[in-house]
């Protein structure tokens, strides 16, 4: 018998494991992830990431499996007018699709964040 052809009957008699992971953490700037985890999606479920920003400055992520209480929905500047704060949600249903790295809006020139550090520098000398 083919050998491909065997491994294709295999597969059909024992069954092939279509797990799917997905990332789990609330990612901070500077430090990363916290709590990073892996969860198993179930079925008919998809992987969440949802960046929030305030104005155009990413302040952090929530990466997560959805679950039936809490499906993933996409969103996008979806905003909240108290806070001033917009979200952004992504869903996917690939192995570990929400990746622990957020898009940036527009990242802070080097040369800003360098002033910002050296004003706060002089202030707290």
């Amino acid at each position: 018998m083919n050998p491909l052809m065997l491994l294709a009957l295999s597969a059909l008699v024992f069954g092939v494991s279509a797990d799917i992971r997905c990332n789990s953490c609330d990612k901070v700037p500077v430090i990363g992830c916290l709590h990073w985890k892996s969860c198993l999606l179930k079925s008919g479920q998809q992987c969440l990431t949802t960046n929030v920003y305030l104005g155009k400055m990413w302040l952090y992520s929530r990466l997560r499996c959805g679950t039936e209480e809490e499906p993933c929905v996409t969103a996008v500047n979806k905003t909240d007018r108290t806070l001033g704060l917009n979200y952004n949600t992504t869903c996917c249903n690939s192995d570990s699709c929400n990746s622990a790295a957020p898009p940036l809006r527009q990242p802070l020139p080097l040369a800003w964040l360098a002033a910002v550090g050296a004003l706060g520098l002089w202030l707290f000398h």
